[in-house]
């Protein structure tokens, strides 16, 4: 049996070194590695070393009980939480790691709430056990009330009641005292896998301890099936580069991979290595439920799915930061430099403007900024620095409004009329057709919905990505002799540029979903500060001494907000945020005002359109395309 698990955790619960204990035991390692030391063998960059923190996800492979297993470490911090979402989709099943010490910490929740909604099955590490000060009664207990009351500990009597609970025929036999182990085995693994069974583990993984308890509960409660003649299927959960090689991570669900395979049109899998340790070795092929690297294959990225039509993450950064390089590199240059990075981790969203020079990035937060300043020096030997970090703006309409784009430069014809109507808030962009085709041919038609679909059209009003709209084609022209492929494009562009200048705009903002856990006394503080930090859908509920109060923010008010409540609440305070969506901007105006954002300059947005008289081109601007149309 093939089962691939995944090491998850807030920062510092000791999850890599649970990582090399669980490699040390199983002889995939020869020595364990430490974080102070440097040299554990899952974070294997310089970064990773220097800072004490997995800020990469990394995989490995060992023997159990006759099984192959497959262990992914995954970074701990929330500036790194793609990567760990990507990772997700890969697993079996999770092993949380929680210290005893710390107790239940912000990125656990979160953590939780994201294997949950991907319903993967979850055991707990309850980790240094060894220190006098820990309290792991006290960690599960807060566990069952935060998370679920199935939560206990291994093969303890609630365990085992829980267990048996779900099968009235097994309830019997148990307290008849007739129930045999292996039904009450085979029941808990169901329920395990369903997720209505939650075991916790007390241990060390420092000390040793605890681990090959864990170990014997996963491969008990696990059970995995996998197809080796079903079509081949796989989730990428990341791309690396290797000796200048790119490399796709890859969780094998169905099907198999030979070497010299065709992936897609015109690429075949040059090599292939298996995770049989912590290193990979060379294989001709790879087979259903496998962790591996495929070599050869530059059309597939992180997150994509094989296959599989999905895409395995849904976190998005919510900040952007513009990158300062030195003046003796051209903008092309480095914007081409910071796209390689960008092929590992896509979130990233290298931005250019060409008219300026200037790049910018998408990122999570400062910490990976940090890093990424650290990795492009070691990447290309480049010096870089970051403006201040930003929040990431969308724009949509108010209302409905029609755009005309027409491009007649000389041998060149195109027109098309576009009506952007605003939708529902996380709807996204959506399409779709009322031209006949006798105006204009189906070929014409889907070359329009490609070019609507390719890029994120920019707004009027900082130039922040246009969202939650649906486009329309109401009618267009093509020329039998002179329109040709990038005509269309061009018509396109320019008609949602001229309708989002006809129409009124909005901006919107991301907010987070925040829950703060306070001592009662200074409930009344934190919602004086929701309400000056313009939060909504604020409640709350007090148990004791102890409130619980969950509002949705502004990123932009609560981001500064975070020290403020570790320093008044004494760090005794819980904080937890979720991105929850784009809302309308709380700060329109000053937001507009300090970008300061000219539309009609934007050249490479423009919404002129070009027509042609007495066999010349010529420039029409926005305010009167309308009267120079074609199609009417």
């Amino acid at each position: 049996m093939k089962k691939t698990i995944g090491i998850f955790a807030h920062v510092d619960a000791g999850k890599t070194t649970l990582c090399e204990a669980l490699l040390y035991n199983n002889k995939a390692i020869h020595k364990k590695g430490t974080v102070n030391t440097g040299d554990t063998v899952m974070d294997a960059a310089n970064v990773e070393k220097q800072r004490g923190i997995t800020c990469f996800s990394g995989a490995a492979g060992f023997k159990y009980n006759n099984n192959d297993y497959y262990l992914i470490d995954t970074p701990g911090h929330t500036d790194f939480l793609p990567d760990t979402e990507r990772c997700m989709a890969a697993l079996d099943c999770a092993v949380i790691c929680v210290s005893a010490v710390e107790g239940v910490e912000s990125n656990t929740e979160l953590l939780w709430e994201m294997l949950a909604e991907k319903n993967i099955p979850c055991i707990f590490f309850i980790n240094k056990c060894d220190r006098d000060i820990s309290d792991a009664d006290k960690t599960v207990n807060e566990l069952q009330k935060r998370f679920s009351p199935y939560i206990c500990f291994y093969l303890s009597d609630e365990y085992t009641e829980n267990v048996v609970a779900e099968n009235d025929v097994l309830m019997e036999k148990y307290f008849s005292g007739t129930a045999e182990k292996n039904e009450i085995e085979t029941n808990a693994s169901v329920l395990f896998m369903k997720r209505k069974l939650f075991p916790a583990i007390r241990g060390s993984a420092l000390q040793n301890t605890g681990v090959d308890e864990l170990m014997a509960a996963v491969d008990t409660l696990c059970r995995t099936q996998y197809s080796d003649t079903d079509p081949f299927k796989a989730e990428i959960f990341k791309v690396s580069r290797i000796k200048d090689k790119r490399v796709l991570f890859c969780h094998i669900r169905s099907g198999s991979v030979f070497v010299r395979d065709e992936l897609c049109q015109g690429e075949r899998v040059s090599e292939i290595k298996l995770f049989d340790s912590a290193r990979s070795s060379n294989a001709n092929v790879a087979r259903a439920g496998d962790v591996v690297q495929i070599y050869g294959i530059s059309s597939y990225n992180a997150g994509d799915c094989i296959g599989i039509k999905e895409k395995l993450a849904t976190v998005i950064p919510t900040m952007t930061a513009k990158v300062i390089y030195p003046s003796s590199l051209s903008s092309s240059d480095m914007y081409a430099k910071l796209k390689i990075l960008e092929d590992e981790e896509p979130t990233l969203s290298v931005e250019h403007v060409l008219q300026t020079g200037e790049i910018s990035v998408r990122i999570m937060g400062k910490i990976q900024l940090e890093i990424l300043k650290q990795r492009i020096a070691e990447y290309f030997d480049i010096e870089v620095d970051f403006g201040k970090c930003e929040v990431i703006y969308k724009e949509t309409l108010c209302d409905a409004t029609v755009g005309y784009g027409h491009y007649e430069p000389l041998r060149h014809y195109s027109e098309v009329h576009i009506r952007i109507e605003p939708m529902p808030k996380g709807s996204g962009i959506s399409y779709e057709s009322e031209c006949s085709l006798n105006l204009l041919t189906s070929n014409y038609q889907n070359l329009i919905r490609t070019h609507i679909f390719e890029k994120e059209h920019k707004g009027v009003l900082i130039g922040a990505t246009l969202t939650d709209v649906k486009y329309t084609l109401i009618t267009g022209a093509a020329h039998e002799k002179h329109t040709e492929g990038g005509d269309f494009r061009e018509a396109v562009y320019r008609a949602v540029r001229h309708g989002l200048m006809r129409g009124k705009s909005k901006l919107l903002e991301p907010y987070y979903r925040c829950r703060f856990c306070v001592e009662s006394s200074l409930c009344g503080k934190v919602l004086s500060d929701i309400t000056r930090m313009c939060g909504k859908n604020t409640s709350s509920e007090t148990a004791g001494e102890s409130s619980v109060i969950i509002s949705e923010l502004p990123v932009a008010n609560i981001n500064e907000y975070q020290n403020e409540f570790v320093s008044f609440t004494r760090g005794k305070g819980r904080l937890t945020m979720s991105f929850c969506g784009y809302d309308d901007c709380h700060n329109e105006n000053e937001v507009i005002q300090r970008y300061s954002y000219q539309p009609e300059r934007d050249l490479e947005n423009t919404p002129d359109s070009v027509f042609c008289a007495k066999g010349a081109g010529f420039l029409v601007p926005w305010h009167e395309v309308e009267k120079y149309i074609h199609c009417k």
